[in-house]
């Protein structure tokens, strides 16, 4: 699986890596993250080695609305399709015409694209958080259990505006994303969040 859908899918085991900033910024992470109804943005996507070199980057568009709902899409040479309609997830990769398609995991720790459009109510069961304030207000979170996706995520935001979020992995690596022309609390269409496998792609099922 491509590493452009890394903040969905991947599955890594965490590790203690110190998160910066004071501790107890839950209250005002939500807070902010429950003003978000629907988010329509633009981002880049850019994966780093442990040494801080650049490995990939790629560029696509994020619509995402409550409750659980996703379209994560990246432009070619390396595209793909991530949807969710909450219940179900879609990853459609056009150049090996294969679709996978598995439960949404809504489980905030090893989901971190959730934290912007899912339940809010066990965050601080999923993360120690910490919060600096300033232009930008960073997050970080620190994964509380041993099953979580990463070792560390931040979140930033300019206001009530998210700017973007990084993430860094069991092997040392992190995945940058940054939001450009943010669109927030604006009408989703329904259909964005559906998906039917085109004729002739080979679909797997993981259950």
């Amino acid at each position: 699986m491509k590493k452009i859908a890394a903040i969905f899918c991947f599955l890594l085991v965490s590790s203690p890596l110190y998160a910066g900033g004071l501790p107890g910024g839950a209250n005002e992470l939500r807070e902010l993250l429950a003003n978000l109804n629907s988010i329509n943005s633009a981002f880049q996507q850019t994966v780093y080695s442990i040494n801080g070199e650049p490995l990939q980057q790629t560029s696509g568009k994020l619509q995402a609305a409550r409750p659980g709902r996703v379209r994560w899409q990246t432009e070619p040479p390396m595209e793909q399709l991530v949807i969710s309609d909450s219940e179900t997830l879609w990853i459609y990769d056009p150049d090996l015409e294969q679709v996978t398609i598995r439960p949404f995991d809504q489980d905030l720790s090893k989901t971190p694209a959730i934290l912007f459009i899912g339940n809010l109510d066990t965050l601080e069961q999923s993360y120690d958080v910490f919060i600096e304030m300033g232009n930008p207000t960073q997050f970080s979170l620190i994964p509380i259990g041993q099953d979580s996706l990463y070792e560390k995520v931040t979140l930033s935001f300019n206001g009530d505006n998210p700017l973007g979020m990084s993430l860094w992995d069991s092997l040392g690596q992190k995945t940058e994303v940054t939001f450009t022309q943010m669109q927030i609390n604006q009408p989703l269409d329904t259909e964005l969040f559906n998906f039917v496998p085109p004729e002739g792609v080979d679909i797997l099922r993981d259950e």
